[in-house]
């Protein structure tokens, strides 16, 4: 059974972006998923009808970290003065049957609850359908308030989150030197980002599509 990870999403707001700004836009995306690959290697994006994309994922486990960490690279990219680059997100966790050399025209209950959760995504910029009706209902509510937490971070923040999610294990004086800021300024950033209840959040997803893969794999 092969069980992967889709992120379908779009860009907020791209019609309102002024031109010379989409291409820079799309370059951080597609920057973002290359350097996010030192998490995921199996990681592959393709673009579509110009503010579209789609991500693959062969480590579901992991999809929500890849997806929050865009957002965050997003925000964090939002040239002075504009309102904030930000991304509506859609993960699907399922089958996929169908692998084609574009990502696009693959197929499969990944892509399809990933699709789906697009269109029915609302005013929410994240959202997640797994094939466990369980697993989909114990993270709706928690998706809803992240996604609150998440759509509230400043540029500042964002930059803060952005490498303390990425590398775990780095501390905020290494986080500081990344984003050119004293460890007593990340540590405030990080705590008005509310980064352990999002650390917390993400754990959690991770354990239950660790089980629920580690059952279909037996």
């Amino acid at each position: 059974m092969d069980i992967k990870g889709v992120i379908t999403g779009d860009i907020v707001g791209s019609t309102h972006i002024a031109t010379k700004w989409r291409e820079p836009l799309l370059n951080d995306i597609h920057d973002t998923i290359t350097e996010l690959t030192q998490i995921d290697s199996s990681l592959r994006i393709e673009f579509y009808r110009g503010d579209s994309f789609q991500i693959v994922s062969g480590n579901p486990q992991e999809t929500l970290r890849i997806a929050i960490l865009l957002r965050a690279r997003l925000i964090s990219s939002t040239p002075k003065g504009m309102p904030s680059w930000d991304a509506r997100l859609s993960i699907g966790i399922g089958e996929v049957s169908f692998t084609s050399e574009h990502i696009v025209t693959s197929d499969g209950e990944a892509f399809q609850l990933s699709g789906r959760g697009l269109d029915e995504i609302g005013k929410q910029r994240l959202q997640i359908k797994t094939k466990w009706e369980t697993v989909n209902e114990e993270l709706k509510v928690n998706t809803s308030f992240a996604d609150d937490i998440i759509s509230g971070w400043s540029v500042t923040q964002s930059k803060a989150v952005y490498y303390a999610l990425l590398n775990r294990a780095a501390t905020q004086k290494e986080i500081g030197q990344q984003i050119g800021s004293s460890y007593q300024n990340v540590s405030k950033l990080l705590v008005n980002a509310k980064i352990s209840l999002i650390e917390m959040y993400i754990d959690r997803y991770s354990t239950l599509i660790q089980k629920k893969l580690s059952i279909c794999t037996h």
